[in-house]
């Protein structure tokens, strides 16, 4: 059963100056609730907020308006499973569950519905959740679960990433070797 947070918006931008003055503005402009707001690699910024569906697409307006260019991606999710955040927050599964999926994109905002989209379809665990931090543009979750349901997760994910051409690449490791997730673990630093 799906655990809901609620609706929220996802917005990116190119340029933390930009990032910060629209999120400002944005908030005054609607009844929302900001989640996440922090600057990321290499110079992007992320917002995150939380409210109802016309508060968001207000708030979603105000970006598109006051972020121009400086906008990369934005995307309103609704009903977005409280595991999500959770990942995004760093609350993440400790031991692999049979196998790993990882997929990875450029687009965060895409990235967070498309994660939302595999807990949706399949029993998974994040396993981790980066998003543009320590590892240049790219993004990407890292999810666990029995073979079948991670290759399930990671197939609609890659689809609906592929649709939105943001889909960099995506790959399902079947009882991965003890010496690769310890390599795997200590890279997944949460700089």
């Amino acid at each position: 059963m799906k655990d809901n947070i609620g609706n929220i918006a996802v917005m990116e931008f190119k340029s933390i100056a930009r990032g910060v003055e629209v999120t400002d503005s944005l908030i005054k402009a609607s009844q929302v609730n900001l989640l996440v707001a922090t600057s990321l690699c290499p110079g992007k910024y992320l917002t995150l907020v939380e409210g109802e569906m016309d508060a968001l697409d207000t708030s979603v307006e105000v970006a598109v308006n006051m972020g121009g260019k400086h906008l990369y991606s934005t995307e309103i999710i609704g009903g977005i499973d409280a595991k999500v955040i959770g990942a995004i927050s760093g609350k993440i599964s400790p031991a692999v569950l049979g196998a790993i999926g990882i997929v990875e994109s450029m687009q965060m905002a895409y990235l967070i519905n498309a994660a939302d989209i595999t807990v949706d379809t399949a029993e998974v665990e994040f396993m981790d959740f980066r998003l543009a931090r320590g590892c240049g543009v790219n993004s990407f979750f890292v999810i666990t679960g029995q073979l079948a349901a991670v290759q399930e997760a990671v197939r609609v994910a890659s689809e609906y990433l592929a649709e939105k051409g943001a889909l960099i690449g995506q790959k399902v490791i079947a009882n991965p070797d003890p010496q690769v997730l310890r390599w795997l673990t200590s890279a997944m630093c949460r700089c």
